[in-house]
């Protein structure tokens, strides 16, 4: 077996010293050594008591010009270093985290993965390359929480029997039990879900109800969240597994328009910097292009400067979808986008994601376009309309070391940007193909037309968008405010990203 591999780094994260290691030729399995170090690792006994993991992935090829594939891992068996904790919920991927609270830059060495590649049709004597993949997650316990923050100018959600338009609107509280959605009026039941004026819900004015499918995910059940929206570096990977034609759905600009052309938009427009590093070929032999961040736009790929580490815009519903499958995670619910903001405290009106009203907008950038990219605006903690015109901007860019929750514009787990930034794409409630996800995790494949294919996921019309942009007012960036969940990500847009779960 001859083994290539490639180290790969996120937002301050780094996968190192990638090897393969104690091969059984019997048993057709082989352990991938490698080093892992993350920035501002956290996990707490008080409080929100969660901490943040790293969801780790393994992609092989076989020969030059293979294509990538999903290693299948064992499900145990595992080396971990004595200072860190994993869970694994399948043979997709697994979750590193500390062992002990603390906080920080944690770092795990010599990890060992037991690859079962026998399972996977890999023989003994293959060519092989192998790339191992980190994404930083968030542990959001198991509990109940409010849904809407009580304000009458929001559409928030609400009971639905509180038809009133002045004073506090009544919040709704998930439990162990699926809310039943129901019209707002007078005649509605106290028990059920609504929101003022119907808006983004298709139960309108009216004692119709509706249900969630079963496993849809409420919030009230554990899941791990995305830390970060997902970065243009984090893209420019994705692409760089997929064909041509699973890259031509990927992208906007065709796969072989030639070195230097924007992926998703003409290179540098509103920071997006995602480029063709080497040409692909769509006749003959096809091969897929290879990608690299360029924001700087000197022809030199994945520079300091060039912008990797800022959030990806341009991304539709199907892109989002599409990288979560790829990645084997999978589209969060605007259910659980409250439960990650709010978390168990009591609703604030009007909040944003840090739980307060409390609000000043970045007006400038110093490091531009760096992994030191951060705020030349002084106590600013967001990035929304009226005060930065360029695009998104680095993910977490406003935590620091004495930063606190309303500083870093962090929500109640530690969950970063959920305010402003992209538009956060969500599962929705309103209609019948948003409510019929069931939950179901991506297995790391794509369709051969480069979409998502894990069974129950909605397409773009039960999908929505919440938490604002860089673009947007103020008011459709507060945690509850459901302006946004009428808009979808059918076309790619310079404010649009997002993020996923588990």
């Amino acid at each position: 077996m001859m083994v290539f591999f490639s180290n790969l780094h996120a937002n301050n994260i780094l996968v190192s010293n990638v090897s393969l290691v104690n091969r059984n030729t019997n048993a057709d399995y082989v352990f991938v050594k490698f080093n892992i170090s993350w920035e501002n690792s956290f996990r707490i006994s008080s409080g929100a008591a969660n901490w943040d993991a790293a969801w780790i992935f393994v992609k092989y090829k076989i020969g030059d010009n293979g294509e990538w594939n999903h290693a299948t891992l064992n499900t145990s068996g595992h080396t971990i270093p004595s200072n860190g904790s994993s869970t694994q919920n399948d043979a997709t991927g697994i979750f590193l985290f500390r062992n002990a609270d603390g906080n920080g830059t944690f770092s795990l060495n010599s990890v060992q993965l037991r690859w079962n590649y026998g399972a996977d049709g890999v023989l003994d004597d293959a060519k092989i390359y192998v790339k191992v993949f980190a994404i930083e997650m968030v542990y959001i316990p198991e509990g109940s929480f409010q849904l809407g923050s009580g304000s009458q100018t929001e559409a928030g959600f609400r009971i639905a029997n509180d038809v009133s338009s002045t004073g506090t609107a009544t919040t709704y509280t998930i439990t162990g039990s699926a809310p039943t959605l129901q019209g707002n009026n007078a005649a509605s039941s106290a028990s059920n879900l609504s929101n003022q004026y119907g808006i983004a819900l298709d139960l309108g004015q009216t004692t119709n109800t509706a249900t969630l499918a079963n496993g849809y995910p409420t919030g009230f059940s554990a899941f791990y969240c995305m830390k970060y929206e997902i970065t243009q570096g984090q893209y420019r990977d994705f692409l760089n597994t997929l064909t041509y034609n699973q890259q031509s759905a990927r992208t906007t600009i065709a796969p072989n328009s030639g070195i230097g052309y924007g992926a998703l938009v003409s290179l540098g427009t509103n920071r997006n910097g995602i480029a063709i590093q080497i040409d692909g070929t769509s006749t003959g032999n096809t091969f897929p292009a290879v990608y690299g961040c360029d924001l700087s736009g000197n022809a030199i790929f994945d520079e300091a400067d060039d912008g990797e580490w800022i959030a990806c815009n341009y991304l539709s519903w199907d892109d989002v979808a599409a990288f979560l499958d790829w990645a084997a995670l999978r589209p969060i619910t605007e259910l659980e986008y409250e439960k990650i903001g709010r978390g168990t405290n009591s609703p604030v009106e009007n909040e944003y994601s840090w739980g307060n009203t409390t609000i000043l907008g970045l007006a400038s950038l110093l490091n531009n376009n760096q992994v030191s990219e951060i705020s030349n605006t002084s106590n600013a903690n967001a990035v929304f309309e009226s005060n930065f015109y360029s695009g998104p901007v680095r993910v977490g860019i406003f935590a620091t070391a004495t930063s606190n929750r309303t500083s870093s514009g962090s929500s109640y787990y530690g969950v970063m940007d959920m305010t402003g930034n992209v538009w956060e794409q969500v599962i929705k409630i309103e209609n019948s193909t948003g409510r019929s996800f069931t939950g179901a995790f991506g297995n790391g494949k794509l369709a051969t037309n480069g979409n998502a294919n894990t069974a129950n996921w909605p397409t773009y019309t039960g999908a929505c968008k919440r938490g604002g942009s860089w673009a947007t007012q103020v008011f459709y960036i507060q945690l509850s405010s459901r302006y946004g969940a009428t808009l979808n990500g059918l076309n790619r847009d310079s404010e649009t990203g997002g993020r996923g779960g588990r």
